[in-house]
């Protein structure tokens, strides 16, 4: 009977230990759990992931989907199949170890062989040893007291916890918060996925109170772009910058478009410095800009070299860079690196040169940590290591900004990892810039109202006529467009002109509401055989209305629609000269079809020869000012009855 007692007693004893044991942590973990966990210990902002409608598991959760999809993104995991995350399935200790090595985004592999001071090394995966030694290495990964890993057991919520506490407790962090390519977009636009600046900051703010070792960096193309800072020559920009507290950045070749003084002005003006080491002075080589700026955070110290596409010589209007050189971006790079690397702790380069560039910068150069990047608007989701240089870009306009972490492990930098922040509804405006901003939207309000300029008649932008026919809106902007870069010819789309402008006082309201798209001039060089093709394709749709209709100067055709469409120009003239198909001519048009918009795919073949940053809303404005004859309808475009 006392034994019969006794076992029952120990029975109850084990089962309560048990639930003791069990709500202790070590229930096991789950790959959605561990997903998630992971990604909030890495402070990924996955609140936009939230928003995306393309879950693909079925068995993801409108909970976890965010944390999947940015698990995704980053090259953490993927779906165990096409349609199955496995989010309830238990994780193992060697997947769970691979999943956090592979978000730290290490510079260098660790030696497997440390798997061999453990008894059942040899039991890890083949595909998880890299990543296990790594975690070894690094302090992540420390093993059972019987010096066992364990790798194929299930994970106990316990260790999970303890191997992400290891992460906040073995590393240290310098954070870089970086923009390019804002191109004047400081306000927020919701259906463009524009942040603007006052979201921006709110985010800045968080991640400092997260990390207060965080640099602030913006890549240049910054000041000019749309009404908001272009009326102001980017004083809502500087000024919001400067309230933002950002530390560094590097001029764009659209950051010329208001000519190198202002630039040179907004330079002194700001608490941080402007750097370009490869644009100089032609007479005398010297930089307008300081070269570089050497700053100390954390206890270290950063060598910051700042970079300008050698292509702003073609990218901005030619008087605006009038004096100055552009030096090839690698060698001046390299030469800098060579005199600043024994006195620094890291280089960083700000380059606004373009992702190509900063491939060949990274290849050519030794002892660049990172390259952050703009110009190309290139989207790179997670710094990409090339060699030993890690390079990142953030799109443009705002859409996305980057959040990139230097990581250090006994004060030696291991690895740099990151994340894009985009724009969410949980995501707020910092006030103090709105009213900043809110200033600057008065004054444009205000200046639309403002006239600039007097014209005896209607101007004809109306849709159905400008996708259809020559209208004298459509020569007055041509004209415009082939003026300011002095180009033989000029065509633009007829999608582009929205409104028509009433003859009578003039405003920029009247203008920016007839040509209300941010689309910039830009010359090209196109053959006569490109040139016929373009016009074949222009009048393709005729009698029907096409966005692709060519507005035209300097370049006047003829065409019968009752022949099949690519076959209907019956002729051309060049300023009253027979289109060769063998020349080479000068065309101004805008960057949209310059782009291969509206199916115009050769002129993406083109050789450019100069994008201005000049909006046709600008050009047309200056136009009319300077009080340049109005065209009439004068037969630039014929149809043959």
């Amino acid at each position: 009977m006392k034994k019969g007692l006794a076992s029952i007693l120990a029975l109850l004893l084990t089962l309560t230990m048990a639930q003791s044991v069990f709500a202790n942590g070590t229930e096991e973990a789950s790959r959605g759990e561990f997903v998630k966990a992971l990604l909030e210990t890495l402070e990924v902002d996955v609140a936009h992931y939230g928003e995306l409608e393309d879950n693909q598991f079925e068995d993801v959760s409108a909970e976890l989907a965010p944390y999947v999809k940015a698990a995704e993104t980053l090259g953490i995991t993927k779906g165990i199949s096409n349609t199955t995350f496995g989010t309830n399935e238990k994780i193992t200790r060697e997947q769970a170890y691979v999943f956090l090595i592979r978000a730290l985004n290490l510079a260098d592999d660790y030696d497997v062989a440390v798997l061999n001071d453990y008894y059942d090394g040899e039991s890890v995966s083949d595909w998880a040893k890299a990543e296990l030694a790594a975690a070894i290495e690094l302090g992540l990964l420390q093993g059972y007291l019987d010096h066992t890993l364990r790798p194929g057991n299930n994970l106990l919520t316990k260790h999970m916890d303890l191997l992400l506490s290891r992460y906040d407790e073995n590393f240290d962090r310098v954070s870089i918060v970086h923009t390019n390519d804002l191109h004047g977009r400081v306000l927020y636009n919701e259906e463009n996925g524009e942040m603007g600046l006052a979201k921006i900051a709110t985010k800045i703010e968080q991640l400092r109170g997260s990390n207060p070792d965080t640099f602030i960096f913006d890549m240049g193309d910054t000041f000019h772009g749309t009404n908001y800072v272009n009326l102001n020559e980017g004083q809502a920009a500087v000024e919001a910058m400067q309230l933002i507290g950002y530390d560094a950045l590097v001029p764009g070749n659209h950051d010329f478009n208001f000519g190198r003084e202002r630039l040179l002005e907004i330079a002194d003006e700001v608490d941080f410095p402007i750097i370009s080491a490869n644009v100089v002075e032609t007479d005398s080589g010297e930089t307008i800009l300081p070269a570089y700026e050497i700053v100390t955070l954390a206890d270290k110290t950063f060598a910051l070299i700042g970079v300008t596409a050698q292509d702003t010589v073609v990218k901005t209007h030619p008087n605006n860079i009038e004096g100055l050189t552009f030096k090839v971006e690698a060698e001046t790079v390299e030469a800098y690196v060579n005199e600043l690397k024994d006195e620094v702790d890291h280089i960083l380069v700000l380059s606004h040169a373009g992702y190509d560039i900063d491939q060949q910068i990274a290849a050519q150069v030794e002892g660049i940590d990172l390259i952050l990047g703009g110009h190309s608007h290139t989207t790179l989701e997670k710094p990409e290591l090339h060699g030993q240089t890690y390079i990142t870009q953030a799109y443009e306009h705002g859409k996305a900004f980057g959040v990139t972490h230097m990581l250090y492990f006994n004060d030696e930098l291991i690895g740099v990892q990151g994340h894009l922040v985009r724009d969410s509804a949980a995501l707020e405006p910092d006030q103090q810039v709105t009213d900043l901003l809110n200033e600057y939207v008065e004054e444009v309000e205000e200046a639309f109202s403002e006239v600039i300029g007097t014209i005896a008649v209607d101007l004809d932008g109306a849709r159905e006529d400008v996708r259809t026919k020559e209208t004298n809106l459509g020569n007055l902007i041509t004209d415009a467009m082939r003026d300011v870069v002095d180009a033989e010819i000029a065509v633009t789309n007829g999608g582009g002109i929205r409104d028509n402008i009433a003859a009578g006082e003039v405003t920029f309201g009247d203008v920016n509401t007839a040509f209300p798209f941010p689309n910039f001039v830009i010359a090209l060089e196109l053959t006569g055989e490109q040139l016929l093709n373009s016009l074949e394709h222009s009048v393709s749709l005729y009698p029907e209305q096409n966005g692709g209709f060519l507005q035209t100067s300097g370049l006047t055709y003829s065409f019968d629609p009752a022949r099949p469409a690519g076959s209907r120009i019956t002729e051309a003239l060049v300023n009253g000269e027979p289109l060769q198909a063998d020349a080479v001519y000068t065309v101004a048009t805008n960057d949209f079809t310059a782009a291969g918009g509206d199916g115009y795919e050769w002129f993406m073949e083109a050789n450019l020869v100069a994008d201005t940053g000049e909006y046709l809303s600008t050009v047309l404005i200056d136009y009319i000012r300077a009080g340049k004859p109005i065209p009439e309808v004068e037969n630039r475009i014929q149809v043959v009855e």
